[in-house]
């Protein structure tokens, strides 16, 4: 299922998930939130599920994975059909990704990357491969990575992946730009991005994913805010940047794939009344190599447990192609 909810006590379930311990099965129960499933357009063969949520706006496709990783894409559409796309995922994911933008007419406004992971920019990356894009029209890449050299001091067996992205990035001639904390993409049509932070060199500790953007989106009046894997360190950072109003969203990617992002606090205050999981199965499930529900060392059942405590009503599992989209009435 793509679209999930929750469901029975709270009291019930927290303590279930405290006496399984770390890796233990949780009894979580869910069940298919109402949605209709519905074509992307000019994609009539791929019908993804969407959910009516947002007074006016742009429609936001979340994309599951094509390969075995986990990964994160997502794509506005306009009601014009102006598109936004956010990282895009894995190398594997591209193939797919290239043949939805192409359908929906070719061209992307603007491609904002979160951070230097393959598994965010990996599809991107063979894009860009492609003599022209493919064809595809690409008006901007919006990102702001460390140097190569901080990567390779901090996380080099990131550095065979980032290098040859960078340098096929400058290759294609496509347009660069460095977010700046504070600063507003105003896309029309009630879409905006803000900036919310920037990457730190102190953070040398799970060092790429804390350098990682977080953006505040608004979209048809309602508030996202997307994480990308930042961790502990630059989720407390950006509580002390920001008012608690500007880290409250109505919806909230949850960090790192929901495990071993942010902690508690920082989704107790962006107090989400959705959540979206950019999570396979396996890691769902916490499945080490198929051995089953709980088998794993992953923080997914911890993170489940916290989002029932804060109150989250609507529970988005990527295992699935979903999407939101401008209510009708």
């Amino acid at each position: 299922m793509s679209n999930l909810e929750l469901s029975g006590n709270r009291r019930a379930f927290i303590a279930a998930a405290l006496t399984a311990g770390a890796a233990g099965a949780l009894p979580v129960k869910v069940r298919a939130a109402e949605a209709e499933a519905a074509p992307i357009p000019g994609r009539e063969g791929l019908k993804v599920r969407v959910t009516p949520y947002f007074k006016g706006g742009w429609t936001m496709y979340m994309f599951a994975n094509r390969g075995t990783s986990q990964m994160l894409s997502t794509l506005l559409v306009s009601p014009s059909a102006k598109v936004v796309m956010i990282d895009g995922g894995m190398p594997d994911d591209a193939a797919f990704l290239y043949a939805t933008l192409q359908a929906l007419g070719g061209t992307v406004d603007t491609w904002f990357l979160t951070h230097a992971h393959s598994d965010h920019y990996g599809a991107l990356g063979e894009i860009i491969k492609k003599p022209a894009c493919g064809g595809l029209k690409i008006g901007r890449v919006v990102y702001s990575f460390p140097s190569l050299e901080f990567i390779a001091q901090t996380e080099k067996a990131s550095i065979p992946y980032v290098t040859p992205f960078l340098e096929n990035l400058a290759r294609s001639g496509l347009r660069v730009e460095k977010p700046t904390v504070g600063g507003v993409f105003d896309f029309g049509e009630s879409l905006t991005f803000e900036c919310l932070n920037d990457y730190d060199l102190s953070m040398r500790v799970n060092s790429i994913n804390n350098a990682g953007i977080c953006y505040r989106v608004m979209n048809g009046g309602s508030s996202i805010l997307v994480t990308g894997d930042i961790g502990v360190e630059q989720g407390d950072k950006l509580l002390k940047m920001h008012p608690p109003e500007k880290i409250k969203s109505d919806i909230v990617f949850l960090s790192h794939h929901g495990q071993c992002g942010v902690n508690k606090n920082f989704y107790e205050v962006a107090k989400p009344e959705v959540c979206v999981w950019p999570t396979p199965q396996w890691l769902w499930d916490n499945n080490i190599s198929g051995k089953g529900y709980g088998s794993g060392p992953w923080r997914t059942n911890y993170v489940k447990c916290w989002m029932q405590d804060i109150g989250v009503t609507r529970q988005i599992l990527l295992t699935q192609d979903a999407a939101l989209g401008p209510k009708t009435s």
